[in-house]
C-alpha cells in the first residue's frame, strides 16, 4: 500500500497528462517522453543518461516545449526548505532544457505545472518570482 501522498501526486500527474493528450496546434504532445542525455565532454564514462519529460510537446514552429508536473503542496512546505525545493525543481527542468538546446540546437519553452497556488501570503509570489526569474512559466492547474 503507497502513501496517501504519493497516491495523491500519481493522480495528479495522470490527470494532466490525460488532458494534454493529443496535439496542440497541431504538434504532437507526448507524455513519459524518455531522452537520452549525452555524455559531458569531461565525463569519463561514455554510457548515455537517460530522463523522462512529464510532457514534451514536438516543433512549434521553431521551438519545444518541455512541462514538467509537480505534486508539490507549497504551504505544507517548511519555509526553511522553499528556495531549496525551488532551485531542485529548475536543475531538474534545466537538464532537459540544456539537452535541446547545447545537443538538439533548438529552442526550448519551459514550464512546470502545480496542482494549487498555495493560501499562504506571499509563497505564491515566491514561487511565481523564483521560477519566472529562472525563465519557467509556473501554472498553477486547478486554479484554471
Amino acid at each position: 500500500m503507497e502513501p496517501e501522498l504519493l497516491r495523491r501526486g500519481k493522480e495528479f500527474h495522470r490527470r494532466v497528462q490525460r488532458d494534454w493528450s493529443g496535439t496542440v496546434e497541431g504538434a504532437a504532445v507526448h507524455a513519459e517522453k524518455t531522452i537520452s542525455f549525452p555524455p559531458a565532454a569531461s565525463a569519463t564514462a561514455k554510457r548515455l543518461r537517460h530522463g523522462r519529460l512529464d510532457i514534451f510537446i514536438d516543433l512549434l514552429g521553431d521551438f519545444v516545449t518541455v512541462v514538467e508536473i509537480k505534486a508539490t503542496a507549497w504551504d505544507a512546505v517548511l519555509d526553511r526548505n522553499r528556495r531549496k525545493l525551488l532551485a531542485a525543481h529548475c536543475r531538474q527542468i534545466f537538464r532537459y532544457v540544456d539537452k535541446y538546446l547545447d545537443h538538439d540546437k533548438v529552442s526550448v519553452f519551459a514550464g512546470i505545472i502545480y496542482p494549487t497556488s498555495p493560501s499562504t501570503p506571499g509563497l505564491k509570489d515566491l514561487v511565481e518570482t523564483y521560477m519566472n526569474d529562472n525563465a519557467l512559466q509556473v501554472v498553477w492547474y486547478d486554479d484554471k
